[in-house]
C-alpha cells in the first residue's frame, strides 16, 4: 500500500512539473534578453487553515492580515505582460488563500484570454458561484489542493461536473497523507522559515534558476526574489514604481542570477533554502550565460 502510494505521489509530482514545463521552458527573448516565463502573485495575506508545514502555523511569526491586492494593481501588471505579448503563464497562489481576495474573480479578469491564468486553493471557500464566476473572467486552470481526505474527491467532483466543467480545466491535489508520504507534497523548509521530517541537508552550492525564470509580485506590488522568500528578505522593485521589463533588468537581480547560476547559495535567505530550483529554468539559464 506504502509502495502505491509513493508512486501516486511521484506520478503527481512529474505531472505537476510537465504541466508547468509547457509555458516555463519555452524561453521569449526581448531585446535580446531572456523574459520571464513564469510569474507567482500573492492576491492576499489571509489563510484560513494552519497547515504544519507552512509557516502560517506560527500565527506570531506570521499573522493573518487584512491585506488584498487590488484590482487596480492587477490591472497594471496585467496591461503590461499584453504589452509584452507576454507568452508564459501566471499563477495566482503565493503566501494566503487566494479565494479570501473578495476581489480575486475582477483581478482573473484583468488577464483575460491572452494570458494563462492558474489560481491554487485548499477549495474551503468553493462554491458553484465562485466556481462559475473564476471560469467566467477567463480562468485558465484551477487546482484544488485537498487536506481532509479521499470524500473531498466526490464533492468537488460533483461541482465540476453539474458546471459541465472540463477535466482539463481543473486539478485535484491529494494532500491528506501523514508527514510520512510528506503530505502528498514534494515539501521544502519555504526559505528556511520551518523545518520538516524528511529534510535533507543544505546544499550552498548548487544551482538555482528561480531567478532565471520566474517573478514573485506580492499583493502590494513588489516584486521579490522568489516564492521561497516568506520573510520577503529581497525585494527587488515595485510595479506601481517601476515596470516589470526593467525590475527584471536591474543589477540586482542580475546579481542573484549570476550567484545562484553558478551554485552560489551564500546570501540570505538562499544559504537557508532546500529547494531543488533546477526543476525548471534550464533554458533560460543558459541564455542568461550569454550575457
Amino acid at each position: 500500500m506504502e509502495k502505491k502510494k509513493k508512486e501516486i505521489f511521484e506520478q503527481t509530482i512529474m505531472s505537476n512539473i510537465k504541466r508547468k514545463s509547457i509555458f516555463v521552458d519555452k524561453v521569449q527573448m526581448l531585446e535580446e534578453v531572456p523574459l520571464f516565463s513564469w510569474i507567482d502573485i500573492n492576491p492576499t495575506e489571509l489563510c484560513n487553515r494552519k497547515c504544519t508545514f507552512c509557516p502560517r502555523v506560527d500565527a506570531s511569526e506570521y499573522p493573518n492580515q487584512n491585506l488584498h491586492m487590488s484590482v487596480e494593481m492587477a490591472t497594471k501588471i496585467a496591461a503590461e505582460l499584453k504589452d509584452l505579448n507576454y507568452k508564459g503563464g501566471v499563477v495566482f497562489s503565493g503566501y494566503g488563500e487566494p479565494l479570501l481576495n473578495p476581489l480575486i474573480s475582477d483581478i482573473v479578469r484583468e488577464f483575460g484570454d491572452e494570458i494563462h491564468t492558474e489560481l491554487v486553493t485548499n477549495g474551503d471557500k468553493l462554491s458553484l458561484k465562485i466556481v462559475t464566476s473564476l471560469f467566467d473572467s477567463g480562468l485558465d486552470v484551477l487546482i484544488i489542493s485537498m487536506y481532509d481526505g479521499p470524500h473531498q474527491i466526490e464533492e468537488f467532483t460533483k461541482i465540476f461536473n453539474d458546471l459541465n466543467v472540463p477535466e482539463s480545466k481543473y486539478i485535484l491535489r491529494d494532500r491528506w497523507y501523514d508527514t510520512s508520504m510528506d503530505f502528498g507534497l514534494k515539501l521544502t523548509n519555504r526559505g528556511g522559515t520551518i523545518s520538516h521530517e524528511n529534510q535533507q541537508n543544505i546544499d550552498t552550492s548548487r544551482p538555482c534558476f528561480y531567478t532565471h525564470y520566474s517573478m514573485m509580485i506580492d499583493w502590494n506590488g513588489d516584486v521579490m526574489l522568489c516564492v521561497q522568500d516568506w520573510n520577503k528578505k529581497v525585494k527587488f522593485g515595485n510595479v506601481f514604481s517601476n515596470s516589470l521589463f526593467s525590475i527584471w533588468r536591474k543589477n540586482n537581480i542580475n546579481k542573484y542570477r549570476k550567484m545562484l547560476g553558478k551554485g552560489f547559495r551564500k546570501l540570505a535567505p538562499c544559504n537557508k533554502c532546500d529547494v531543488d530550483g533546477t526543476l525548471h529554468g534550464y533554458n533560460h539559464a543558459k541564455c542568461w550565460n550569454k550575457e
